[in-house]
């Protein structure tokens, strides 16, 4: 595998007519290239990573919004069978460049319309704030060694450039970045259209690959916290909704406070005030669905 990968044909892999979704050869070169034993995709959109995992004789999961599947409320580790994988791999909507809900509805695929579609979100920020969980569960459903990965493309909206992977890569953590892979784009809706003044259009994407070290959850939120914008507030939001989806989406207090002292280690348990913390952040962010148990916000 090369840092930069360039297929103009996709391959005969998942549904061609479904937008967006990548080609089958990034697939192929990722699993030739590190030869994981399970592949698991959580968002498998029309299947392409299926049919890819399938010619080539490795195992397979394939997780989507479709199946019922929303990696901002469940845990991915639990959805695998609890056992972490060698390979976790993400192609998310680029924010709402390609609307998904119109999108699986055309293809007579299941729809909810609660569902936390990231290309339905009101924001940047929201969009980035729940990429941010994404990813985090990735790393949670990966095992020590494997191998994250997300395919993700900048985005040029109402006039402002977004560097969607810069901001993919401040949130993980540095040292268990392996490879920015650049992957050409070819046969684009956009390429057709005509653009005024000194535009600069978008030909490539971007495939970040982390590999993931013993590095305790709480060691990167607390380390992000120190250079993300939103500081520590959104470090304590995307911890909790982690340990709650660990725990199935739902649990008491004294449940969630375990959790939460389980995957942070001593950097936690060491600060009196985290029971606290999380009591605050509970009620601002969080479900309460009776009293003293709370679920993930929608």
């Amino acid at each position: 595998m090369k840092s930069v990968i360039s297929y103009p044909d996709r391959g005969p892999y998942g549904n061609n007519r479904y937008r967006g979704n990548c080609s089958g050869y990034v697939i192929k070169d990722l699993i030739e290239h590190f030869r994981p034993a399970l592949f698991v995709d959580v968002c498998e959109g029309s299947g392409t990573s299926r049919d890819v995992a399938r010619e080539m004789g490795v195992r397979y999961i394939g997780l989507d919004l479709h199946k019922g599947f929303d990696f901002t409320q469940h845990s991915v580790l639990n959805a695998i069978g609890g056992e972490p994988a060698p390979m976790v791999f993400s192609h998310p909507p680029y924010y709402d460049i390609i609307r998904y809900q119109d999108e699986r509805k055309k293809h007579g695929l299941t729809i909810n319309p609660n569902e936390n579609d990231l290309s339905s979100s009101v924001s940047i920020d929201e969009f980035l704030e729940k990429c941010n969980v994404m990813l985090l569960n990735q790393r949670e459903a990966t095992m020590s060694g494997g191998v994250y990965t997300s395919l993700i493309g900048d985005v040029r909206k109402g006039g402002k450039f977004h560097s969607f992977q810069s901001d993919f890569i401040k949130m993980m953590p540095k040292d268990e970045l392996l490879s920015v892979v650049i992957k050409m784009q070819h046969n684009m809706v956009s390429a057709g259209r005509s653009y005024r003044g000194n535009i600069i259009e978008i030909w490539h994407e971007y495939l970040l690959i982390w590999k993931k070290q013993e590095v305790t959850l709480a060691q990167i939120t607390w380390d992000k916290a120190k250079e993300l914008q939103n500081g520590m507030h959104a470090t304590w939001r995307s911890f909790i909704r982690i340990a709650l989806m660990n725990l199935g989406g739902t649990a008491t207090l004294d449940k969630i406070y375990e959790e939460v002292a389980r995957v942070a280690g001593e950097k936690v348990k060491s600060n009196i005030h985290y029971r606290e913390k999380i009591r605050q952040t509970l009620q601002k962010h969080f479900c309460s669905v009776s009293r003293g148990k709370w679920a993930v916000a929608a």
